[in-house]
């Protein structure tokens, strides 16, 4: 039977889980530690707990990528195997999952397991996952199945705009230099994945005017969203996210779209009040 591997990264709604049914769904954890505490990053994490501990910390929220070996036990299968990681650029995830396929090859001689970088991350993750499910009902072979995956991942967008700076400043997924500038200057920064890493691609005076030139960005990218999926995740910040995706829609046809809220990992990251789409 072919099986769908995740890392926690992978934002899942209700909507995607119902779009995976029928097939195997597992998501490997992250470790998110701070002040010396570890939480596993999986169903059970009170994110908004873990939140509050990771914003009152001096030192602040650290994550740890799975190891091989949990990757390996994810793989334990004798079908194909599809996994999917956060960009290689932001996390050891990938590297580790790499390493766990070579050592299910020695185990299951002749069964596949392919890892796509995802260049992305929570909902950019998540439309991965469910295109795989999608090809794989179609019946497509593991080869056709890969290459139009890796295609999907080549033309798919994701975009942030953050309230808070902390956590991506400290790990260096943003210059110190820009957040402070976003900050003094009250502007929200439009971010956006550029070849797996986080990039700021626009700037606004506030969140409505963030949002607009989201919009314009995002009809620069294609003129056809008809076959294509808007996929929201919010950190705590759900009616942010409804208000979100009701001007997006009137204005871009897109087939479908969801909304869910981040886990832990993403929400480390994003920090409160931070919204990430895909599509």
């Amino acid at each position: 039977m072919v099986r769908i591997v995740v890392d926690s990264g992978c934002d899942l709604s209700a909507e995607a889980r119902q779009a995976i049914t029928g097939i195997e769904l597992i998501s490997v954890p992250l470790t998110l530690t701070v002040d010396g505490y570890d939480y596993l990053d999986d169903n059970a994490l009170d994110v908004s707990a873990y939140l509050k501990h990771a914003e009152s910390s001096a030192l602040g929220p650290t994550t740890a990528a799975p190891s091989p070996h949990l990757y390996l036990d994810a793989y334990a299968s004798d079908g194909s195997v599809f996994v999917v990681t956060l960009s290689s650029k932001l996390s050891a995830s990938f590297e580790s999952a790499c390493l766990a396929a070579r050592l299910r090859a020695d185990q299951f001689m002749g069964a596949l397991t392919h890892v796509f970088d995802s260049l992305s991350s929570s909902v950019g993750e998540t439309l991965i996952a469910m295109k795989i499910a999608d090809l794989v009902r179609n019946k497509l072979t593991d080869e056709d199945l890969v290459t139009q995956v890796e295609h999907f991942i080549t033309n798919m967008n994701t975009f942030f705009i953050l309230d808070n700076f902390d956590t991506a400043v400290r790990t260096g997924r943003m210059s110190r230099v820009a957040a402070t500038m976003a900050e003094f200057l009250h502007i929200k920064p439009i971010c956006a994945g550029v070849e797996g890493e986080m990039k700021v691609v626009g700037k606004a005076r506030n969140y409505q005017k963030a949002v607009k030139q989201l919009i314009k960005m995002m009809k620069d990218r294609t003129d056809d969203f008809s076959e294509r999926i808007l996929a929201i995740s919010h950190v705590e910040a759900e009616q942010k996210a409804l208000a979100t995706q009701a001007e997006i829609l009137a204005e871009i046809p897109f087939k479908d779209s969801f909304i869910t809220s981040t886990g832990g990992l993403c929400s480390t990251y994003a920090s409160r009040g931070g919204i990430i789409l895909a599509f």
